[in-house]
Formats: structure tokens, C-alpha cells, sequence
């Protein structure tokens, strides 16, 4: 076994693709910071003033940090599921595989070589992109916040999701008998899934913080009916025509589960657009609040007139999850996917025909 490591270890490293997506996650992150730079600049010379009297709380400081180092979740699969297929797919067909067998190494061997090696490397190509990144904020004079360390284990969960694919990746390589399958798969796998994380993604409100917030709503419109506001009767319309499966409705039914069960939902829970730094707000969250969905009119929460905010949930338990433990939680589900990937795949392994 550490011969047949050392030796992955020494092909991984004189691999050309293995260098071209090293230099990728040099480049790409201080690119995108410059043009960020750029783009800051423009902005505020337009409005008369310099880059110096651009100032940023620490909160937007921490979440441009984020936004900036966490880009690899969105922008490495791809690179990763060519890099894995090539890399293996040309070991059968070239007979490295056959030759290591007739060498004398067992089957377990050679699947947790290449296992460890390829996550290996892909948790050295996402050092590197943070890496880069950061040096990037840095040489740009936006400036690194990791909100005292925190952050780091966001990108260890981040890191443990994307490896999910690399173990995937992986075992279809060792699986199937012609090399070209894998890597088909692979891009389809790849092209779908920024559509699949963000339909997923949108439905990770859980089904306690609409029962809280219906059980809330219930007490406003009892308010209301006291003052005037509302009757009886319209109370009983709004609930009719805002009930439960209205807000649950089929597409939350298939997809949450999908939430609960993968690590689909990682990009939207963490926020890991890094468009939104034009758009959206930069605050960098302490937790997840399903309150600030809700009541600002995602799924019609906001047509049924009741008026509440997400000031009347911040003590709903339900509407929370901190980022303390949605790691646990992503980390958890990773670590899941990957044993179970791994271990089906190396059944299938052993008894495959390697000649």
C-alpha cells in the first residue's frame, strides 16, 4: 500500500492536468478579486471619490472574505471530474491496473490508493484556490477576515461536500469497463448540478418553522379580529386559502427530502454566489433564518395579510439553525455519501474483470 501510494503520489504530481487546474486555482481567484477591484474603483471614481473612501463593516468585510475563497465549491467539479476520470480511465486501458495486480498488490489496495490520492487532491486544490484568494483580497486592499477562525470550518464543510463528487467520481472510474462512459457521466453530472443545488436548495425550509409560523399567524389574526381589522369570516378565508400544503405544497415535498438526505443545499444555505457581491446584501450571518424567507413573500408567505416580520420569530427556534451546526450537519451528511459511494463501489471492484 505505500508503494503503490507513493507512486499515485509521484503520477498525480507530473501529471500536465493536474498542473493546468493547480494554475487555475492560482490564477482564477486573484483574477476575480482584480476585476472586483476594478470594478469598485470605477464605481466610486464615477460618484467622485477613491478606492481609500471605500469603507466596509466587518460583518460586509467577513462575507466578501467568504464570497471571494468559497468560489472553488462552484468553480472546481468540473475540473475535478476530468481530472479523476482521465487520470484512472487511462489505467485500464493503458494496463497500470494489470500490472499492479501481476506486481503482486491486492484489489483493496489499488482502490484505496487511488482513492486517497484523488482526495487528496482535490483538498489540495481547494487549499491552494483559498490560498489564492485570500493573497488576492490582500494584494487588492480589500483585506482577509476569517472572523476569527470561524470560517474555517465553513470551507471544511465545503471542502467535505465537494468531496462527495471526487469519491463519485472515483467509483464510477473504477466501475465501468470503457473509459468514456465515466467521463460522460461525469459532465452531465457536472452541467446539472447548479441547476439541481438551486431548486434544492430553495426548499430547505423545514416543515416545524411553518408549523410555528402558522401557529403565530393564528394569534395576529385573533389581534386583528380584536381591533377591527379583520373578521371572523375572513380569518376563516385566509386560512382556508393559506393552509398548510399551501405552503408545503409538491415541489417542497420532493425536493426537501432531497435536502435533508444530500449535500445539494450547501451553495444555497452558505450563500456561495459570488454575483451576489453586486446584488445582494453582504452581511455575513451568524445563522440561517428561515423567518427572513418566509415573511418576505417567498413561496406567497406574504399575500395572507397577517403582517408579521421576522422580528416576532427570533426567539421561534424553529426558524434558526446556526452555522455551528449546519456544519456538523453538512460534514455528517459528506462523510455519509462517502463511505456509502466508496464502499459500494469497491464491492463492485473486487469482482470486476481487470483483464
Amino acid at each position: 500500500m505505500p508503494e503503490l501510494l507513493k507512486f499515485e503520489f509521484r503520477r498525480i504530481f507530473k501529471s500536465v492536468f493536474f498542473r493546468i487546474v493547480v494554475g487555475y486555482c492560482v490564477v482564477w481567484p486573484l483574477l476575480a478579486t482584480a476585476v472586483y477591484r476594478l470594478a469598485i474603483g470605477f464605481v466610486m471614481k464615477e460618484s467622485g471619490l477613491t478606492f481609500a473612501d471605500f469603507i466596509l463593516t466587518a460583518s460586509e468585510h467577513r462575507r466578501l472574505t467568504w464570497l471571494v475563497s468559497i468560489a472553488f465549491i462552484n468553480e472546481l467539479p468540473k475540473f475535478i471530474a476530468l481530472f479523476t476520470c482521465l487520470h484512472i480511465g487511462s489505467d485500464f486501458s493503458s494496463g497500470v491496473v494489470r500490472n499492479k495486480i501481476i506486481g503482486g498488490h491486492s484489489r483493496t489496495e489499488i482502490f484505496f490508493s487511488y482513492l486517497i490520492t484523488q482526495i487528496a487532491a482535490t483538498v489540495a486544490f481547494s487549499v491552494i484556490y483559498i490560498g489564492f484568494a485570500f493573497l488576492g483580497l490582500l494584494i487588492t486592499g480589500f483585506g482577509v477576515d476569517i472572523n476569527r477562525g470561524e470560517m474555517l470550518v465553513r470551507f471544511l464543510a465545503g471542502i467535505m461536500t465537494l468531496l462527495v463528487f471526487t469519491v463519485f467520481f472515483v467509483a464510477m472510474s473504477l466501475v465501468f469497463k470503457k473509459r468514456a462512459l465515466p467521463i460522460i457521466f461525469s459532465i452531465i453530472i457536472v452541467m446539472t448540478m447548479s441547476t439541481a443545488t438551486a431548486v434544492v436548495g430553495s426548499y430547505n425550509i423545514p416543515s416545524k418553522a411553518v408549523d410555528d409560523y402558522i401557529a403565530r399567524r393564528h394569534v395576529a389574526y385573533e389581534e386583528m379580529v380584536q381591533e377591527g381589522y379583520l373578521t371572523k369570516d375572513d380569518v376563516r378565508e385566509l386560512e382556508k386559502d393559506f393552509n398548510r400544503d399551501s405552503y408545503l405544497g409538491l415541489p417542497w415535498k420532493l425536493c426537501h427530502p432531497v435536502y435533508v438526505v444530500s449535500t445539494l443545499g450547501f451553495s444555497g444555505d452558505y450563500g456561495c454566489d459570488f454575483m451576489t457581491l453586486l446584488t445582494d446584501d453582504l452581511t455575513y450571518d451568524e445563522e440561517l433564518d428561515f423567518s427572513e424567507t418566509i415573511t418576505n413573500g417567498i413561496m406567497s408567505f406574504n399575500y395572507d395579510y397577517s403582517g408579521l416580520s421576522p422580528q416576532d420569530f427570533k426567539k421561534t427556534e424553529s426558524m434558526h439553525v446556526k452555522y455551528s451546526t449546519l456544519n456538523l450537519i453538512y460534514i455528517g451528511k459528506s462523510l455519509a455519501w462517502m463511505i456509502a459511494t466508496a464502499g459500494s463501489s469497491y464491492f463492485v471492484f473486487r469482482k470486476r474483470n481487470l483483464f
